[in-house]
């Protein structure tokens, strides 16, 4: 009997269903907020502490460094820097799951492709992109352009490789339910195979994500190309230690807002999985 026409009525009874529940807010959450926001205070204390054992100039405190933010934040060139390392981030990170998710799920899918392509992958993901460095400076300069390749040739081998992983991880048994139940494909890649492989998949997402902003900011530092990076250097060579302070802050609040807007997107996407439904309760 064929199920062509009524794939979702067939097989239904044959697979989980995911039950996606209402979230509410935790009664923890109140008690968490205040515990990092004092984790927040203790550190700052013990920077203003570490600025006060050095000598003076060399490390500034929180306070000036936030007030030296401050007047930059007014300022065109600061939104110019930060808008050159968010938008060299992005471009690189689209790259990556573009270029990585699909090749890697064509790959897992098939145990040849797997196997042939395993050595090769394992040599070149091996290979640090600061030693590629020297070579895009060469070819490329110090533009734009060379912190995107750079950015790519590091961060695409997490999101690649658990790609490769994810469509391995496949449950056997549900294919061969569909295929005895003559599930047309499309309605098996959709409902069962991209289901089981997301999770694997956002793994590593979240850990590309990370690279690909490191490598960023890496390359404008050491290659001079212009963004939040190179505002870093610039400073150091004028000893300008407040701004480079400055600079390295706004760095380190880039990185938690991408990492929470990865978790809110990871949260949104993955509401179906057992973990997310736990750490909603």
């Amino acid at each position: 009997m064929s199920v062509t026409s009524e794939p979702r009525a067939a097989f239904g009874s044959a697979m989980w269903t995911a039950t996606v529940r209402t979230v509410t807010p935790r009664r923890g959450s109140v008690k968490w907020l205040f515990i990092q926001a004092g984790v927040i205070v203790l550190a700052g204390g013990v920077w203003w502490v570490a600025s006060l054992l050095f000598p003076a100039g060399t490390m500034p405190g929180p306070g000036e460094t936030l007030a030296r933010l401050g007047q930059l934040a007014l300022t065109p060139a600061f939104w110019t820097a930060v808008g050159i390392t968010v938008l060299s981030f992005l471009l690189g990170l689209l790259v990556c799951i573009v270029v990585g998710v699909p090749l890697g799920l064509a790959i897992g899918t098939s145990t040849f492709t797997t196997q042939s392509t395993r050595l090769v992958f394992d040599f070149l993901r091996t290979i640090p992109p600061i030693a590629v460095l020297p070579l895009l400076l060469l070819v490329l300069g110090a533009s734009f352009q060379m912190v995107l390749v750079l950015v790519v040739c590091g961060a695409i081998w997490p999101i690649l490789i658990q790609s490769i992983y994810a469509a391995r991880q496949g449950e056997t048994l549900l294919a061969e339910m569909a295929a005895s139940f003559r599930v047309p494909r499309s309605w098996y890649i959709r409902h069962i195979f991209f289901p089981g492989a997301l999770p694997f998949v956002m793994t590593g997402l979240r850990v590309g994500t990370t690279i690909c902003l490191l490598l960023t900011i890496t390359g404008e530092l050491l290659g001079g190309a212009p963004g939040i990076g190179y505002e870093i250097a610039n400073a150091q060579a004028f000893y300008d230690n407040p701004r480079m302070y400055a600079y390295v802050v706004v760095s380190a609040l880039l990185g938690l807002l991408v990492n929470g807007v990865f978790w809110a997107v990871q949260r949104r996407v993955l509401r179906w999985h057992a973990s997310i439904r736990k750490d909603a309760r």
